[in-house]
């Protein structure tokens, strides 16, 4: 007898063979081309976090416990209300639905055991009013950004603050690496993000918006606390974790702000940083999120 996941939701079978198994594999591995908008999420709630944002599920692939190659299915580990409407609306979502086995979910994402699911999801691509178009007049700028864990967390910042948005210059962390999403909580994809191919580009989309421009620097003479940020629009500017901002941030005369350490190391995380200067900024406007 098919599960209860099974008679609800009757998919085509797929295995590693198909190109769509075989493209979850390689998102979820960061190995599509850069310029290919999409990442691999798996698991009840990053597939909820999707379905709320609203975003496009490209191909959808779930497993439930005890299905062969053939697609039986007897056991019935899904019978819940939320994992049903979870399942529900992502197939409803998703351009193409399929049910997979145990050994090919092994193929796909070793590690992970069924009941599974596992999506190919696009993320959203933002352009410049979506970054400025806001009322808080506030933008995190990240430069250089390695790792994705970092990337995630500055996109979970921006959106905790509630800030405009996050522009990226000299990345290269991938936005569609899957840790940034799970970092992120999700928020990568409803968070505007922007990446511009070098500073130029940034300081024109800056400027063209009415930006003033603050740069974290650990050698800054003026304390973070004691600069006023006042109303004006301002993007907040955060280097790499192992080189700071680049010296296309550094020298053009933008107003440099340090947070003072004082303790033995000589920085903060990058994501730690960003928020201490975020909240710093909104707490002068009087604009401080209530709990």
């Amino acid at each position: 007898m098919a599960s209860f996941a099974q008679r609800a939701f009757p998919l085509p079978h797929t295995s590693t063979s198909q190109s769509e198994a075989r493209r979850y594999s390689l998102a979820r591995r960061n190995l599509l081309p850069r310029d290919d908008r999409v990442t691999a999420v798996s698991g009840l709630w990053q597939h909820e976090f999707v379905i709320r944002s609203g975003a496009s599920i490209e191909t959808f692939l779930w497993c439930p416990r005890s299905v062969d190659d053939h697609g039986a299915a007897p056991a019935d580990p899904w019978a819940t209300d939320r994992v049903q409407a979870c399942l529900a609306a992502a197939v409803g979502l998703a351009d193409a639905s399929y049910l997979i086995s145990e050994r090919t979910l092994r193929r796909l994402h070793p590690g992970l055991t069924p009941p599974a699911m596992l999506s190919v999801v696009r993320l959203p691509t933002w352009n410049d009013s979506a970054l400025s178009s806001s009322t808080t007049g506030l933008l995190l700028v990240a430069d250089g950004i390695q790792y994705a864990g970092n990337l995630g967390t500055l996109i979970r910042t921006v959106d905790a603050c509630g800030a405009d948005g996050l522009l990226l210059t000299n990345p290269v962390a991938r936005l569609t690496n899957p840790k940034v999403f799970v970092a992120s909580r999700g928020t990568v994809l409803s968070t505007p993000v922007r990446e511009c191919q070098s500073v130029e580009e940034a300081l024109g989309t800056l400027r063209a918006a009415g930006f003033v421009v603050y740069v974290a620097d650990p050698a800054a003479v003026n304390p973070y606390r004691e600069i006023p940020y006042g109303s004006t629009r301002l993007a907040v500017v955060v280097g790499s974790e192992g080189d700071g901002v680049s010296p296309g941030w550094q020298d053009r005369g933008h107003n440099r702000v340090a947070i003072p350490m004082l303790g033995r190391a000589d920085s903060l995380n990058v994501a730690a940083s960003a928020a201490i200067l975020l909240y710093e900024a909104r707490s002068q406007r009087g604009t401080a999120p209530c709990p």
